[in-house]
């Protein structure tokens, strides 16, 4: 004959009466079991719309069902990040897998900053590595783009930086007409003209800056229209220009240099000094730039222009 025996419940501790033929005995009464019962609810899965169940106990219920959540899981794979090796999960279906980990690439955004444009004042992003910052926004510098230019003094063919064209139209220069090499020529000054003969005994003024290294000669000549003219040629044999003597309608004598595009690029007067001495002042460009020339002999008592 079977026989019933007592268990306690496991939740409220109340009696509950077991068969000794039962495999598996109840383990909480039929009132807490329906207790249990009533905090499960159901929700759909996310992906396919199966019911899934939820207990309202869980901080967070489940949104897919476990085969979607299985083929979820199957999409996703690792990878070492490109700085420091950290694992890294990544999905198959983004276009632009990471290459760092959170760290790194937080580390590496910090070294990037804002800085202002020279010209315009729109901000530029800037890396702390680099060692020489932009200064110009990229509208700046399709405004401004690099300009070719031929040397008018050597022929030879340079660049025209944004930045040196921002800085002349800010400036109210002219863009430069020479090329960096002859630009270094001419920086170092004074500049000593001397009187010299040719190999066919003509004369010629020889200009070399103050390293020695020659700029260019000039000889006097007459025009086809029977002007007299000083003829200006580069260290290369190029002519850079005229110079004539002129008067002013004042009647002012003064000597003008033009160049070989016919445009004016210096005019010069005689001068005295209120000591006496007679010097020439000479003026070009568009920056105005004043030059004075005035006559020295060296100790061997040779003279030659000294040009300042």
């Amino acid at each position: 004959m079977s026989k019933w025996y007592s268990v306690s419940c496991a939740e409220c501790s109340g009696e509950i009466q077991v068969h000794e033929d039962w495999s598996n005995p109840p383990r909480i009464c039929k009132s807490c079991k329906a207790a249990n019962d009533a905090k499960w609810y159901e929700v759909h899965c996310s992906d396919c719309g199966t019911s899934v169940r939820a207990h309202v106990d869980w901080d967070h219920a489940p949104r897919t069902c476990k085969s979607c959540k299985a083929a979820r899981d199957a999409k996703w794979y690792e990878k070492s990040c490109g700085d420091c090796g950290t694992t890294i999960k990544i999905c198959v279906d983004w276009d632009k897998p990471p290459s760092l980990c959170k760290n790194c690439k937080t580390r590496r955004e910090a070294k990037w900053y804002e800085k202002p444009c020279d010209h315009c004042g729109t901000a530029i992003r800037a890396h702390r590595d680099w060692d020489s910052p932009p200064k110009f926004c990229a509208s700046c510098k399709q405004r401004y783009a690099a300009q070719n230019a031929s040397c008018n003094h050597c022929s030879k063919s340079f660049t025209i930086s944004a930045g040196t064209q921002i800085k002349c139209r800010e400036n109210g220069w002219d863009l430069p007409k020479r090329c960096e090499e002859c630009r270094e020529l001419f920086r170092h000054k004074p500049f000593k003209t001397t009187r010299e003969k040719d190999w066919l005994g003509n004369t010629v003024f020889r200009t070399h800056n103050s390293i020695g290294q020659l700029i260019g000669e000039s000889r006097d000549e007459t025009g086809i229209f029977g002007d007299e003219r000083r003829r200006h040629r580069s260290n290369t044999g190029k002519t850079v220009g005229f110079s004539r003597d002129k008067e002013s309608w004042l009647g002012n004598k003064y000597r003008e240099t033009r160049g070989a595009d016919g445009n004016v690029k210096s005019t010069s007067q005689e001068r005295t000094s209120w000591l006496g001495n007679k010097y020439t002042e000479s003026t070009g460009g568009t920056s105005g730039t004043k030059h004075t020339t005035r006559t020295e002999k060296t100790w061997t008592g040779k003279k030659y222009r000294k040009t300042e």
